[in-house]
């Protein structure tokens, strides 16, 4: 017997080594990521630490019990000091054991990544809290690769601002900002390096629930959604949350979204398209009945059909408005921004050429405010009470190009933000509208529904007589919706190459701010790796860019060498679908007239296997301004009016290649 017994613990170990050494090479901690609002902390993993696990049993030795195989994350807590601890099984941390010190944090002090045991393969994390924090509001989450650990019951925070709703996503890096940090000391050597907040995705969407009328989602952080894409005959509407990462069990789901009315059928299926997009499709029989309500803490959407919404009580104590602002920017967009005098629930739509925002808990929309705020602007916005509790802002948007809702301050604020388009050809109106002139020379709108019938009179528009311009050589306009992923190259921990104590990320970046403010001004799309002195991977930059899908991606560098003598300018490409991009930018950068004011000389357009201009799906250049290692091009490098005459003739040539 005791032969046996030993035979089996002897199995038991062999099989618990090896199947911890497969697993271990399944799952790897890289590193932890603060979220500077000071509530959660992502833990990045690679791979999967659920994968190929067996549960295993075997007879103990001196027990009558048995012996289990860990098989997921453990958590735990200690009193003194207060500690919140999580083991995660099968995981390998990728170099040193460290600690991280928090700064800022209400909350916690610090938090210690280390490899716990090898045998089998757990990483602990412990998160040592304030002598204040309530412990049990730890709540940890996870897909079975990323983790994230909540420490704060709220994620919403009045300082932080959120985007809701654009036509190309949500561009910001992270969730909203504080002011919460950490530096991080690796324990094999004690060096020390200042850590960058940057949380990966602004939302987690993990639970869905049905109620009778309809179905909610929700999660963590901020929702960020993108215009909704409707089929020609109205049957299926599909969205994308951007910047948001989802449970794993909900992705390919199927979800029937209740009614109690009676012949109403949709479905919902939520599907991950990638680590950053979620996207919902919505099929019945008329989807754009349907609507997706924000919650007022910027986590939860309700997804109902319209009757039911408008038939609804939401608040028997409604918010009213406390103030109105519009303007007209410096680059052309127009704003508008709602105040309340407490959070509001809302749901946003487009519609025959109208841009609908639901305020639905709103009773008051102060009329004497709105009527002021309508002599500072040209929008033709409108506002009616369409139940007790519900006001309806609509702006006639087909003159604008609707950029996106902006919600700040715990929902307590709604900014609009339009930008003008060149007229195009009449739009034939869409299903649910009928648009007539009537005798007074006014335009009706007529909205027909099971809501109400809601008029609207806009001012006909003067027909112009319109005489012929005579031919004249003038800027071509460039399409407000065309997109620039601008690159400055290296950051951070990555100071690139150093030249007389000047450091290339900071030329890079000066520079490259200065191309984004022009091409704003241009009405183009700016997109920016890194706007501030920030370390990114060489992958991040390009997954950055692939998942804005812009028309050209630029990345500006600093050029070094060991010989102190060589100066002068080169743009680099690798892919066919970039030469001419390389080409005509080069043209411009490099003119005859900027070498001889420079004082430098043309080194060319060159095909270079560079990462970022080799993985990106937009056509890509990197631009080399010259050399930092040269003492003479150095000193004019770092005046101002030589950094704008780069940016300027980088932005001509991006001009004359997007108008081609």
């Amino acid at each position: 017997m005791n032969l046996l017994r030993i035979l089996t613990i002897t199995l038991f170990l062999l099989i618990m080594a090896g199947q911890s050494a497969l697993c271990a090479d399944n799952f790897r901690i890289k590193d932890i990521t603060i979220d500077s609002s000071d509530r959660l902390i992502l833990i990045k993993g690679q791979g999967n630490y659920k994968n190929g696990l067996q549960t295993l049993e075997v007879p103990a030795m001196n027990s009558t019990g048995s012996v289990r195989f860990i098989s997921n994350i453990t958590p735990f807590t200690i009193s003194s000091p207060p500690r919140y601890v999580i083991d995660i099984p099968n995981a390998t941390l990728e170099g040193t054991n460290r600690t991280y010190k928090i700064h800022n944090s209400t909350l916690l002090q610090s938090i210690q990544l280390a490899q716990f045991s090898v045998n089998p393969h757990i990483v602990r994390v412990v998160f040592t809290a304030n002598k204040n924090t309530d412990l049990a509001k730890f709540k940890t989450y996870t897909n079975g690769t990323d983790i994230i650990v909540k420490y704060a019951p709220n994620i919403i925070d009045n300082s932080i601002q959120y985007k809701f709703y654009t036509p190309n996503g949500d561009s910001g890096s992270g969730s909203g900002l504080q002011n919460t940090s950490a530096t991080v000391t690796y324990n094999n050597n004690g060096e020390t390096k200042e850590i960058i907040p940057r949380f990966q995705t602004k939302y987690y969407l993990s639970q869905i629930s049905q109620n009778s009328d309809g179905l909610i989602l929700r999660g963590l952080g901020s929702i960020a959604q993108q215009r909704a894409e409707y089929s020609p005959d109205n049957t299926q509407m599909s969205l994308i949350l951007d910047n948001t990462s989802m449970l794993s069990k909900l992705d390919n789901k199927t979800y029937r979204i209740p009614s109690s009315q009676n012949g109403i059928k949709a479905t919902l299926t939520l599907n991950k398209i990638n680590s950053r997009k979620v996207k919902l499709t919505v099929n019945s029989d008329n989807v754009r009945d349907y609507r997706f309500v924000i919650s007022p803490d910027g986590q939860s959407l309700f997804i109902s059909h319209r009757n039911f919404i408008i038939n609804t009580l939401f608040s028997d104590n409604p918010a009213t408005v406390s103030s109105y602002k519009a303007q007209t920017t410096s680059a052309g967009y127009k704003l508008i921004e709602m105040n309340f005098n407490k959070s509001v629930t809302y749901d946003v739509f487009e519609l025959n050429d109208n841009f609908y925002l639901d305020v639905n808990n709103l009773g008051d929309y102060n009329l004497a405010l709105f009527e002021q705020m309508l002599k500072t602007t040209d929008i033709k916005v409108q506002a009616l009470k369409i139940s007790s509790d519900k006001t309806r802002f609509i702006i006639p948007a087909k003159d604008l190009n609707f950029a996106y809702a902006n919600v700040e301050s715990n929902s307590k604020s709604i900014k609009l933000v339009f930008k003008d388009k060149p007229k195009t050809a009449p739009i034939t109106p869409q299903d649910g509208i009928v648009i007539a002139t009537n005798t007074q020379d006014k335009k009706e709108e007529i909205k027909v529904s099971n809501e109400n019938i809601n008029v609207i009179y806009v001012p006909k528009e003067e027909v112009e007589k319109i005489e012929k311009p005579k031919k004249q050589k003038e800027k071509p306009t460039i399409s407000s919706m065309k997109k620039v992923v601008i690159d400055p190259g290296h950051g951070g921990a990555d100071s690139g190459a150093i030249g007389g104590g000047i450091y290339e990320k900071d030329l890079n970046l000066d520079v490259a701010k200065m191309v984004q403010e022009k091409l704003m001004k241009k009405n183009i799309y700016v997109y920016m790796t890194r706007s501030k002195d920030e370390t990114l991977t060489l992958e991040d930059r390009v997954n950055y860019s692939n998942e804005i899908n812009p028309d050209i991606f630029v990345s500006i560098h600093t050029n070094s060498t060991v010989k102190e003598d060589s100066y002068g300018v080169e743009t680099h490409y690798f892919k066919d679908n970039s030469y001419k991009l390389a080409q005509v930018v080069h043209g411009n950068f490099a003119s005859e007239k900027n070498l001889r004011k420079w004082e430098t000389i043309d080194r060319g357009v060159i095909k270079s296997r560079f990462y970022v201009i080799n993985h990106t799906e937009a056509p890509a250049i990197l631009i080399e301004i010259g050399f930092i290692s040269n003492l003479d091009e150095r000193t004019k490098l770092i005046k101002k009016g030589r950094k704008e005459d780069i940016a300027d003739s980088i932005v001509e040539g991006i001009l004359e290649y997007l108008d081609k």
